[in-house]
């Protein structure tokens, strides 16, 4: 089954566009509280110092994001990290210095904060936000710890309590869906996997004999419903025993993979090659007659033999070529092709044998 998906080059490109739109919207809400601010007269020297550096971190993170100079998961953690920052200073501020944040009113900041943790979640592994968005929590409680000792009847104590509640609550329930997730991802790799080691040939990395069986019976299913025409070419090593004798089993597992290698370029595009069993491998060669499959079949065995394999010895192939009629199965299929190579291996190996059909 093909999957479409999202390359890596689409995928950073979108995580791009997505931090430059939340770094745009965060130069916006800057650029518009310090306006505001400045029209009630209420900035103070530090508030003024802050919006500032906001506005020139922002520019900077922009800059950085739009001409990609640096990886988009690093640009990501940069800005989670400013974000931090700035709340937590305008917690110090209007927690413990009225004087400089009473402009500052905690509670839309306190609405915004969870948005960091899930901003967190999308940024690395379930684990690692985790850690950081309990990092994260970690500083908030730390910094209201002594104003809620303090002053537990204050203004904003109840409020800061349940930003903690309502945090903690956040960061478990996007752990377990994130931890769900990965589970769920790891689970349809794992039978995916397990789906084509169970069609794949070890070795050679063709299709295996279970998935070509099912091929060939699909094919004469076909055939019987819309008459479509398909050949079937059986092939060997020759002398194959002679190659595990005098080189070993080694070169020999070396032939095999370089024959599946040879007739992945002589059928790309067109057919289905696989590994039978042993030295035997097996091609679907579809809507051709059997003059034409033979020609592919030949094609096949002057490719084999026309270049000495890695290790200097040249290798040599036999092939039986039949057309699929009426009445086949699996079975009947492979025993009349098993017949064209042996007829192929008589008549002085290095060449294809066709079986013509039964009228």
């Amino acid at each position: 089954m093909n999957h479409k998906r999202l390359t890596p080059h689409s995928a950073d490109g979108f995580t791009r566009a997505l931090l430059l739109a939340i770094i745009v919207l965060g130069l916006v809400s800057t650029l518009g509280g310090w306006a505001i601010m400045g029209m009630r007269h209420v900035l103070s020297p530090v508030l003024r110092g802050m919006f500032g550096t906001c506005t020139v971190v922002l520019l900077g993170l922009f800059v950085v994001a739009w001409r990609r100079l640096l990886p988009a998961r690093t640009i990501g953690l940069g800005c989670l990290l400013f974000a931090v920052s700035v709340c937590a200073l305008c917690m110090v501020l209007r927690l413990y210095f009225p004087v400089y944040g009473a402009a500052l009113d905690l509670q839309p900041l306190y609405l915004w904060i969870p948005v960091l943790y899930v901003f967190a979640f999308t940024l690395t592994g379930h684990k690692t936000s985790l850690g950081i968005s309990l990092a994260v929590m970690s500083l908030f409680a730390l910094i209201s710890l002594p104003y809620l000792v303090r002053d537990i009847d204050g203004p904003y104590a109840n409020f800061t309590l349940q930003l903690h509640t309502v945090s903690a609550v956040l960061v478990a329930a996007l752990y377990f869906f994130s931890s769900y997730q990965r589970r769920l991802h790891l689970a349809e790799l794992t039978v995916g996997e397990l789906a084509e080691l169970s069609n794949t040939d070890e070795l050679t990395k063709l299709c295996n004999r279970r998935r070509m069986a099912t091929l060939i019976d699909i094919e004469l299913e076909h055939r019987r419903e819309r008459g479509t025409h398909f050949a079937v070419v059986l092939f060997d090593i020759d002398h194959f025993k002679k190659v595990n004798d005098k080189f070993g089993h080694s070169a020999g597992d070396e032939a095999l993979i370089e024959l599946a290698t040879r007739a992945r370029q002589v059928f790309r595009g067109m057919d289905t090659v696989a590994r039978w069993g042993g030295d035997e491998f097996v091609a679907l060669v579809r809507n051709v007659d059997l003059a034409e499959a033979l020609h592919i079949a030949d094609a096949l065995c002057r490719h084999v033999a026309a270049k000495p394999m890695d290790g200097g010895h040249g290798m040599t192939i036999s092939c039986g070529t039949v057309m699929a009629q009426d009445g086949d199965n699996v079975d009947s299929v492979l025993q009349r092709a098993d017949a064209a190579l042996y007829a192929a291996k008589r008549a002085g190996r290095n060449r294809a044998e066709g079986v013509p059909l039964v009228s």
